[in-house]
């Protein structure tokens, strides 16, 4: 709640004052709920780094309230995802949605000195939200290829590059709300890394270990490997009789250099 606080996600009205708001039932029909979601956070092994507690609007009431007034065609969806290949390839280098205003999550929600709830009237976009995805990733290209001047090629959407006059480059690959960057050791490279971070409060690792699901070693001879080794091993510990441990290793029909 800090966070959302810290970033102006919300302001506080009366229920009330809506134009739904129905004296009887005491709620306004344009209100969606939120609601928590816990997760645990884990590393590229699958040990437990922290638990996470994140305040998520309920999206499919947000859907269903667009189909019932006839808007669901204004209600825009689509998030584009990074082609696997452009990231492989990354590795080798090394709209305006309208008012939404949400009920907050238990624990969180209280009322005016009449008795009123509290709602929040959305001044960003949340997670869950039908749109949100759609929203973020026009705003950070907004970012890159208006006010920093990257390129955004025609056949990945969510690939972006820069390059500069003494020749080096950035290279950098959306796929929602994860982000993964190379350059080529150049300090304008740098600059615009710190840029973009700053505008949106990004947390960055130097060496990352994972991305979306698969590990990712970064080996000293400049290799990448990625597999999906803590993937593969959390559904065996699940479906398997015995631990995985327990079976014998079988060689790839795949060429080694593969």
């Amino acid at each position: 709640m800090q966070n959302f606080e810290r970033h102006g996600v919300y302001i506080e009205i009366s229920e009330d004052q809506l134009p739904a708001w129905n004296n009887h039932s005491k709620r306004a029909a344009e209100v969606i709920d939120t609601m928590w979601v816990l997760r645990k956070k884990k590393d590229e092994k699958g040990d437990l780094l922290k638990y996470k507690a994140r305040a998520v609007v309920c999206g499919n009431q947000q859907k269903r309230k667009a189909l019932a007034s006839g808007s669901e065609y204004t209600l825009k969806t689509f998030a584009p995802a990074a082609r696997s290949a452009t990231f492989k390839l990354l590795c080798k280098f090394e709209g305006d949605h309208g008012e939404v205003f949400v009920r907050p999550p238990p624990d969180e929600r209280f009322f005016d000195d009449r008795g009123v709830p509290i709602v929040w009237k959305l001044v960003k976009p949340l997670y869950g939200e039908a749109d949100a995805g759609r929203i973020w990733h026009r705003t950070a290209k907004r970012q890159l290829v208006e006010t920093q001047g990257f390129t955004q090629p025609e056949f990945d959407p969510c690939y972006f590059f820069k390059k500069y006059p003494d020749g080096h480059r950035i290279d950098l690959i959306l796929d929602v709300d994860d982000c993964w960057m190379a350059d080529t050791g150049s300090t304008q490279a740098d600059d615009d890394l710190r840029i973009f971070r700053d505008r949106f409060k990004l947390t960055l690792q130097e060496t990352p270990k994972q991305l979306l699901g698969m590990n990712i070693d970064m080996q000293a001879d400049g290799g990448v490997k990625i597999s999906a080794s803590t993937y593969v091993k959390a559904k065996a510990e699940t479906y398997l009789p015995q631990p995985i441990a327990d079976y014998p290793l079988y060689d790839t029909p795949s060429r080694p250099q593969l």
